[in-house]
């Protein structure tokens, strides 16, 4: 393996690149807990539990991901990935595969609890906001962090809800993903900022230098739900509301259900709210002006 990185506090090792994470820095001679190399996978799995067009489970531990124009990946035992380009495909789109859904497989066939969402750390604990894809959650979350509060997980927000613990976030990737009219709105220039792919206005935020390398207790989840019109607000979500809240907003849900991944993913976001992590919904309208409320007014309910 020729790069070894640091991927919530485990070492990955990899046999091509992967600008967005932290290289690895510690033992130098520490075993891999995770590995990714080139190399053959099969075309289809044998003894397939579930088909679905472009991915394949077999049992809790096999996952086989079908991208045509791209290749194959086959993800195993939550330890390991294969990946098969198809000849003259572009590895940035392979590397954004693997930042997301692939690497949420591997947190599923680990036992962890992957979320749809970023966390950013607000006095002392970290917040968990969550929703579906462009509800604005990195754009909150670059707001928050200009207000001082430090981001430690974009896209992909990993928690640790094992019964023997605090429930706890574990450290992410080191930037925000944020589109050019979120960074116009920011005010953010976007001339030095690396794009996330060469065809799109999507671009990379690092923060870097106040990276967490150390899971953090999780305080609460805030469920932002977008509406074209409407008022600015936020409310409580308790019991079966919130249960239903966390499960809706799993990452990959349908290949975790393959994975017969959905009695843990119950059992993991009711010990959530059994351990006092309160869950919210923020209603956003659909208008960047509301973004410097709808921070002040988290960070309100959240202090109180």
């Amino acid at each position: 393996m020729s790069y070894a990185y640091r991927l919530s506090g485990l070492k990955l090792a990899s046999d091509f690149d992967l600008p967005g994470l932290m290289p690895w820095n510690g033992p130098a001679g520490a075993s891999s807990d995770i590995v990714i190399r080139l190399g053959r996978t099969p075309a289809r799995l044998e003894v397939a539990d579930h088909v679905a067009p472009v991915f394949q489970t077999q049992g809790s531990n096999r996952y086989l991901l079908l991208l045509p124009g791209t290749g194959r990946m086959l993800v195993r035992e939550g330890c390991e990935v294969i990946v098969e380009p198809e000849p003259g495909a572009d590895l940035t789109a392979i590397r954004a595969i693997l930042a997301g859904s692939v690497q949420a497989v591997l947190w599923h066939q680990r036992g962890f609890l992957p979320l749809c969402g970023n966390a950013v750390v607000i006095d002392g604990r970290a917040v968990a906001l969550v929703g579906p894809s462009a509800a604005g959650k990195s754009t909150l979350a670059a707001r928050l962090s200009i207000k001082g509060h430090t981001p430690m997980a974009d896209g992909l927000c990993v928690i640790d809800a094992s019964e023997e613990r605090p429930v706890k976030v574990l450290p992410g990737i080191p930037y925000l993903q944020l589109w050019r009219d979120a960074l116009d709105h920011l005010g953010i220039a976007t001339n030095d900022l690396t794009r996330v792919l060469a065809t799109k206005e999507k671009f990379l935020l690092e923060y870097d230098d106040d990276y967490l390398e150390t899971p953090q207790p999780l305080a609460a989840v805030v469920v932002l739900w977008r509406r074209v019109s409407g008022a600015l607000g936020i409310e409580r979500l308790r019991g079966l509301a919130a249960v239903t809240a966390l499960r809706d907003n799993v990452y990959l849900r349908r290949p975790a259900r393959a994975l017969a991944r959905d009695a843990a993913i119950f059992a993991a976001v009711t010990r959530l709210v059994a351990a006092g992590v309160t869950v919210w919904r923020l209603t956003l309208p659909d208008d960047p002006f509301y973004l410097d409320a709808a921070a002040a007014e988290l960070l309100t309910v959240l202090r109180a």
